[in-house]
């Protein structure tokens, strides 16, 4: 394969990724109301990807996405408790499409989402946009530096069971970027950069990790990617798995009350 084979589907994902860059960054940006909405959409089309890995029940399937989405307003409009109430429902009604040896990995993931999406929610709006914007940047960089390292390097697979295309280089890379991104971060904000490269590298541990995840899930339903709504990148959950992981990382640590390691 030559190597320009190998980069074909660049223009199509770098079109699709400015996209989404405008409409992430404008809705972070402004904050508020505009964050929250865009979060909620992207929760439903989420979930309504996890639940389409396990069944073509398009009626069910929209049911089980809006409940979820209403989960995670309810965290920021109500209350924790009503929340994660709301939330039991769209699980207990998820399990009903599932065989049981199904359900721990498709579980896991749909809690991946919730977790992840409420902490990126609160991290904007009670923490604000210089250390979201960090969290996102580190987990961007451990992409982009995967996506160039594992094609340029090659070598050794991850995890070739799960994710036969990553290679421990990719891996590497991406560690590296993140740490670099970090580093120049740093120098523009009031992060302070000692104690956040140790932390980029765990974020980018955790992305990396929602990849795997999603992988997955894919690969136990037989499928390469968990929609066609994303030119180029595949679904929702394809593009998010990574900043799915590393916000799920901060919401651990908010439940343990650790979180002032990173912030």
């Amino acid at each position: 394969m030559s190597s320009d084979s190998k980069y074909t589907d660049l223009p199509t994902r770098s079109i699709s990724a400015a996209v989404m860059f405008v409409i992430a960054g404008g809705s972070l940006w402004a904050g508020g109301m505009m964050v929250l909405i865009v979060l909620l959409a992207v929760a439903f089309c989420i979930m309504w990807e996890i639940a389409g890995l396990s069944a073509s029940d398009s009626g069910y399937r929209i049911a089980i996405s809006f409940v979820f989405m209403v989960s995670l307003g309810a965290a920021y409009w109500i209350s924790w408790p009503v929340s994660l109430g709301i939330f039991a429902v769209s699980i207990l009604g998820y399990l009903t499409l599932l065989r049981p040896k199904d359900a721990v990995l498709r579980v896991g993931l749909a809690l991946l989402s919730f977790g992840g999406l409420v902490t990126l929610a609160w991290l904007r709006t009670d923490v604000g946009i210089i250390q979201t914007m960090w969290v996102i940047f580190c987990v961007v960089a451990s992409d982009i530096g995967g996506y160039f390292a594992g094609r340029t390097f090659g070598g050794p697979k991850l995890w070739p069971a799960v994710s036969p295309k990553k290679t421990w280089s990719g891996t590497i890379g991406g560690w590296v970027l993140a740490v670099l991104v970090t580093i120049i971060f740093a120098t523009f904000t009031d992060v302070n950069e000692i104690d956040h490269v140790a932390g980029s590298v765990l974020i980018a541990i955790f992305a990396q990790a929602g990849d795997l995840a999603e992988s997955a899930l894919k690969r136990r339903a037989g499928v390469k990617d968990s929609s066609n709504l994303i030119p180029g990148h595949g679904g929702f959950l394809d593009r998010f798995d990574g900043m799915l992981g590393a916000f799920f990382l901060i919401f651990l640590l908010s439940v343990f009350g650790l979180q002032g390691l990173l912030f």
